[in-house]
């Protein structure tokens, strides 16, 4: 994992310290061993005995291992605790959207998981497929659903991963402190295409994040202006068969 936002830095930094500590307890039970085995095993000339501990040596090592414990404890308090803080858009960051003040409310997008396939809402009626497009140091809410079956959402890079859960709505809010693209994919068994179901959250400066916007309601606007001239082109076709049709009958009585 390459952390790009503070929760999953928060989480990473965690990750590492309680590697290192686990490698602390395991080198330091092994050297003891075999610092033990080296002092007292049998050899030419002596016999192996069995070891007794110097008084106090018990409470010694219960002590320091609960104090090793305790600062675990702690650590692990403090960077949970800073990773589920809410990380707040900063000066960087997205302050309006379409000439409208976010006045430090996060930027809302809706995730929607459906076999197999992710479609996000943005403000304003755009949205787009697989790939979520997000303006860099700035505060998201993603609220997620599902229209079949549960579907986990997992950027490992950017935010802790959540299921989308049909009938419930879920969240997750994070922030993306680096431009670029993260990669995630589906972490729940939902059906045989499960493992394809895919996405890419691309990171782009604020300034794009709006032409991105502009540029899919465009698009839109375009789709249904296009799909709407067919329409009217289609019943224009099946009035003028129905026409045609008519006159045919016509002529067919008065000849008879």
């Amino acid at each position: 994992m390459t952390p790009h936002s503070p929760g999953t830095g928060q989480i990473n930094t965690l990750i590492w310290i309680g590697f290192f500590a686990a490698l602390i307890v395991v080198v330091a039970i092994n050297l003891g061993l075999f610092g033990a085995l080296r002092r007292f095993r049998g050899g030419r000339g002596r016999t192996a005995h069995a070891v007794q501990g110097k008084p106090g040596l018990q409470f010694r090592v219960a002590g320091t291992l609960a104090g090793f414990a305790l600062v675990l404890f702690v650590l692990g308090i403090i960077f949970t605790g800073n990773a589920l803080s809410t990380p707040k858009t900063t000066a960087a960051g997205l302050t309006s959207l379409n000439g409208e003040k976010l006045e430090g409310e996060p930027l809302v997008i809706k995730a929607t998981g459906q076999q197999w396939l992710w479609r996000y809402n943005y403000p304003n009626g755009a949205f787009s497929y697989w790939k979520l497009v997000i303006p860099v140091d700035t505060e998201i809410e993603m609220k997620l659903e599902s229209t079949d079956v549960v579907h986990t959402w997992s950027v490992p890079d950017l935010a802790p991963k959540v299921d989308a859960v049909p009938g419930k709505d879920t969240q997750v809010i994070f922030r993306a402190d680096a431009e670029g693209e993260f990669y995630g994919q589906s972490a729940t068994l939902s059906g045989q295409a499960y493992a394809p179901m895919r996405t890419t959250v691309e990171v782009v400066s604020p300034q794009r994040f709006e032409e991105f916007i502009k540029e899919q309601q465009r698009g839109i606007k375009a789709g249904q202006e296009a799909a709407e001239r067919i329409e009217t082109q289609k019943l224009k076709e099946e009035e003028a068969a129905e026409g045609g049709s008519s006159e045919e009958s016509t002529s067919e009585g008065e000849s008879e």
